[in-house]
């Protein structure tokens, strides 16, 4: 079957390695946009790209579609469904109805739950025990289509949202090729979502990141997970930058809120509990583990952290 491929993350090339090792013929992959990244603010090319250039499979990046070139160019390609695994553009109603299958989605929550662009952060910020992929076809709402098939998941409790993203499109890419299948052959009928029972996302900034040490250590410790990679939690000493990267937490404390403690490990004190350090990084600095970074900043043992 003749398929476009959506997506523009590296987690998004599980699903489409999967369907190319199925025996579809990948007409062409759409990705963002090449990005400008570093100091020097040169153009960066995602995996997704450099996938499709290294197995000679056409890459277009249009910037929405908005344009009738666009838009005829996608459907001069005669695809038979498109296949959208974290694309990142929205399809108008004139691409999503060009395809004689459809736009498949893999959404990584169990929808309706967590429509919108972070579930897998909003479901690990909540303390939730499972989450799931879903594989939905896309109309014009946010995440509002149908039901084609879904799976549900474990949220592991030392899991960041990097690694449950990676690990759901893992199990979502096995789940899109048996509802490839099962859909073109007419096994399966849509089910549409009970809008009532629709809860949403938001997408998160920088700011988000900042660590408020006046929260409960555990809750503290799930935004962190929640947040890494992006935008990754950080907070202040002395007017500089201090990231947070890796931490447990405890209960018991008999620190001050957001008083750095050098000891046996680090810790931070905070509302309810205690923050114990496991990898961090002070601004202009090289990532260390909290055994290398007492060695070299004894300065910051019993400061109070996020004063600026």
């Amino acid at each position: 079957m003749k398929i476009i491929f959506m997506g523009t993350p590296e987690f998004s090339l599980h699903v489409l390695k999967k369907i190319i090792d199925d025996g579809h013929q990948i007409v062409s992959i759409y990705t963002k946009q090449d990005q400008l990244s570093g100091r020097g603010q040169r153009k960066y090319q995602n995996h997704v790209k450099d996938f499709g250039i290294q197995h000679n499979i056409p890459v277009m990046q249009p910037k929405n579609f908005k344009s009738e070139i666009d838009i005829n160019e996608l459907k001069s390609l005669e695809a038979d469904l498109a296949v959208v695994a974290a694309y990142g553009i929205l399809l108008p109603k004139e691409i999503l109805e060009t395809f004689k299958f459809g736009c498949l989605n893999l959404h990584p929550s169990l929808l309706p739950k967590y429509r919108g662009p972070s579930p897998v952060s909003t479901a690990i910020l909540n303390n939730d025990s499972e989450t799931g992929v879903s594989i939905m076809l896309l109309d014009q709402g946010m995440d509002s289509g149908p039901i084609l098939s879904q799976e549900k998941s474990k949220i592991f409790s030392d899991e960041t949202s990097g690694e449950l993203t990676n690990r759901l499109f893992i199990s979502g890419s096995v789940l899109m090729s048996k509802t490839i299948k099962e859909w073109v052959n007419g096994k399966i009928s849509p089910i549409d979502q009970i809008n009532e029972h629709a809860s949403f996302t938001k997408l998160f900034s920088k700011k988000d990141g900042e660590i408020n040490w006046k929260l409960p250590a555990e809750t503290i410790s799930s935004r962190i997970r929640a947040l890494d990679p992006w935008p990754g939690s950080y907070t202040y000493s002395d007017q500089k930058l201090l990231k947070i990267i890796s931490v447990s937490f405890e209960n018991d404390s008999n620190l001050d809120i957001g008083q750095i403690n050098f000891d046996q490990n680090i810790s931070i004190g905070t509302k309810k509990g205690k923050i114990i350090v496991h990898k961090l990084q002070l601004e202009g600095k090289k990532r260390l583990n909290s055994k290398e970074f007492m060695r070299g900043n004894s300065f910051l043992n019993g400061k109070i952290l996020g004063m600026r």
